[in-house]
């Protein structure tokens, strides 16, 4: 993403080459995205009640991620058994000179304060463990900004597993979902995060001159259930691949590692990334901005895949 200050929309670099013609994307998609917009079982940013069960799920997870060519990786993660984060670092922002760029560090620390939360108290609350970070961070002057997206799966509830975190900025998750009692009915939206955003290609982030604070993070707080998948992912997905070929791409990869899930995912975003003819997410997003951009927008790149059974 681009940083709040001085917004420019980032010039994408137009690599030309082979690409299967069942996985290409343009006018045509973007279209019936809009016209006929993926399923979404509730709200975005509200999640359906669910049942609660037995017992507490199970996961696994996986991950993916591909710099942009043209600098070093800025977007930062972290994946433990039951903690999660994706970190984006903002392109336009002022760089330190030495040490790991802003997503990184605030990435490491949102990472420690959750462990020691857990160590300590033996639960996780990812807007404190992200506020301290931020905190920490603007106390020592470090140079950067980053949006953020953090997260823990909570079993503590008998009967429910539950899926809590924050997230600002234009990173986020999407959880699908199958019907449970219908075997092989296509995934559908079950939640979703809404970007948050100043104005075109100008996310909510924290760091540098950003006015932006943790508390003003969207509060995640979603039931799960055994089959759903989660996506946790920086905008160099979101921004190049509409839900409905998420879900196409998870749907292709049904039943497989969540590795395998995440590499997919990854890998065609970048396949679009470098097509010059394709009208993406960002694409649409900019024509409503009274802007032009065609083609797919080159970018980090990483995302998590969560299996709940």
């Amino acid at each position: 993403p681009a940083s709040t200050a001085g917004c420019v929309v980032k010039n994408s670099m137009r690599l030309r080459n082979a690409r299967s013609p069942a996985l290409q994307m343009g006018l045509f998609d973007a279209l019936k995205e809009l016209a006929m917009p993926t399923e979404v079982a509730n709200m975005p940013n509200m999640a359906p009640d669910v049942a609660a069960s037995a017992g507490p799920l199970t996961w696994t997870c996986g991950v993916s991620e591909i710099e942009d060519p043209r600098h070093p990786m800025e977007d930062a993660w972290f994946a433990t058994e039951q903690d999660f984060g994706v970190f984006d670092g903002v392109s336009g922002a002022a760089k330190a000179n030495f040490g790991d760029v802003y997503s990184f560090q605030l990435s490491g620390a949102t990472f420690a304060n959750m462990q020691r939360q857990r160590t300590n108290l033996g639960k996780v609350n990812p807007e404190m463990a992200l506020d301290g970070a931020a905190r920490t961070l603007e106390d020592v002057k470090t140079v950067g900004a980053s949006t953020a997206c953090a997260v823990t799966v909570d079993t503590s509830t008998p009967g429910y597993t539950i899926l809590e975190g924050v997230n600002i900025g234009d990173s986020g998750i999407l959880v699908l979902r199958q019907d449970p009692s219908t075997e092989g009915v296509r995934p559908v939206v079950a939640y979703k995060t809404i970007p948050q955003m100043h104005y075109f290609n100008c996310p909510f982030q924290l760091g540098g001159s950003s006015p932006d604070s943790p508390d003003q993070a969207t509060k995640i707080k979603v039931p799960l259930m055994s089959g759903d998948v989660v996506v946790l992912a920086s905008d160099g997905l979101y921004d190049n691949v509409y839900d409905s070929q998420i879900i196409d791409l998870i749907e292709a990869t049904w039943g497989q590692d969540p590795n395998i899930q995440a590499q997919a995912l990854v890998a065609y975003a970048r396949q679009v990334q470098e097509d010059p003819n394709v009208l993406v997410p960002y694409g649409v997003e900019a024509q409503e901005a009274g802007q032009t951009f065609i083609g797919g927008k080159l970018d980090d790149t990483v995302a998590l895949v969560l299996q709940f059974q």
